[in-house]
């Protein structure tokens, strides 16, 4: 039996917006309730508007695109954005891990790069939608300090699914 290799957690690069988009598309075909978008409208999307979206993302301040590798290969992403409404709010988008990868600590560890960033801000909380259920993320983001805030809400028009704000206060007394 080959020893699992821990998954490594870095900041996408301007230039790996292929691997991105792949990341992406392969979440929402694996993961298709997990999202508020989908598949058929992400994959309409030009070539170009990959690129900008990573370089936007890679050279703002206000936002951390995540990779996690195993042995080099993609094995998971997560999006972390300060809240433009409220600075003192980080809010992470589009977390997934490939299925080979899970269990593994991949998504675990994306999160946590995720809140540690969010830390060095100096944010008040760091929060996040997730599909309602009985789900492997709803376990993770639980065991890692979130709680559910607010009204669960459709995850998106049409969808029969319910979502839920989840929240990580990150300071003594945050509200």
């Amino acid at each position: 039996m080959q020893p699992v290799t821990l998954p490594e957690v870095r900041k996408l690069e301007r230039a790996e917006w292929p691997t991105y988009r792949a990341l992406r598309l392969r979440a929402l075909a694996d993961s298709p309730d997990a999202f508020g978008s989908t598949l058929a409208i992400e994959q309409g999307l030009s070539e170009e508007h990959w690129s900008t979206r990573l370089a936007r993302g890679v050279t703002s301040e206000l936002d951390l695109p995540l990779v996690a590798e195993v042995r080099r290969e993609a094995a998971g992403l997560v999006w972390a954005r300060v809240d433009a409404a409220d600075p003192s709010i980080v809010s992470i988008y589009q977390m997934w891990v490939a299925p080979e990868f899970r269990r593994h600590g991949a998504g675990r560890m994306l999160l946590r790069a995720a809140v540690e960033w969010a830390r060095s801000l100096n944010a008040k909380s760091v929060q996040l939608g997730v599909t309602c259920g009985d789900t492997p993320a709803v376990r993770l983001y639980t065991r890692e300090g979130f709680t559910p805030v607010g009204p669960r809400e459709s995850l998106r028009p049409g969808s029969p699914l319910a979502g839920q704000t989840m929240r990580l206060h990150l300071t003594e007394g945050a509200a």
